[in-house]
């Protein structure tokens, strides 16, 4: 009876062993699939629309582009435009292969103040994609103290789902604002 006995268990130890590594290699592959693609609540935190200072653009803002700014604004903030910050050379992938530039701009309403990222997307300034999915994001959480806890889960594992993702490699927009190329002298 001993002996079975001893042979039942180390039959089962052998099992779990076996079971372990197999868990421990497809935990592996797991984190090696998921190593290419972020997770898209990581991939969001790391894209959360904010005020970048750098790389600058060679030519800053023109008025026309302060107009057209004001008025992209107005569709999604208080009237009162309080700051905008140096344009930025440069989009995430996310936002797509025609976005040359960006710009954050803040407003004040009542108390607290808002902020906003448009993206240059085919020389127009707009809310990029990153920025359209933040704004969902946000009326989503406003809603969260009246929904039912799983339908909350549900609805933000979906809005994740809609994460912007990068395609492939993306060739960059043309930037049209670029430094103009010296005069060669005259012979």
């Amino acid at each position: 009876m001993g002996r079975v006995l001893m042979l039942w268990m180390a039959a089962v130890l052998a099992l779990g062993l076996v079971a372990i590594s197999a868990a421990q290699e497809q935990r592996g592959s797991l984190l090696s699939a998921s190593s290419m693609r972020p997770d898209p609540r990581y991939r969001a935190w790391q894209l959360r629309p904010k005020r970048r200072d750098e790389p600058l653009r060679y030519l800053n803002i023109s008025d026309y582009e302060v107009r057209e700014i004001q008025e992209v604004a107005e569709k999604y903030l208080p009237k009162v435009l309080l700051n905008i910050s140096p344009v930025v050379t440069g989009c995430p992938c996310e936002e797509g292969p025609q976005c040359t530039d960006q710009v954050y701009i803040v407003a004040q309403a009542s108390q607290d103040s808002r902020g906003l990222q448009l993206s240059r997307v085919r020389n127009a300034w707009v809310v990029g994609t990153v920025q359209q999915w933040f704004l969902k994001y946000e009326e989503l959480h406003a809603r969260e103290p009246k929904m039912n806890y799983l339908d909350m889960i549900r609805a933000d594992n979906e809005l994740l789902r809609e994460f912007p993702v990068c395609v492939g490699e993306l060739v960059p927009a043309e930037n049209k604002t670029t430094p103009p190329k010296k005069a060669e002298p005259k012979k």
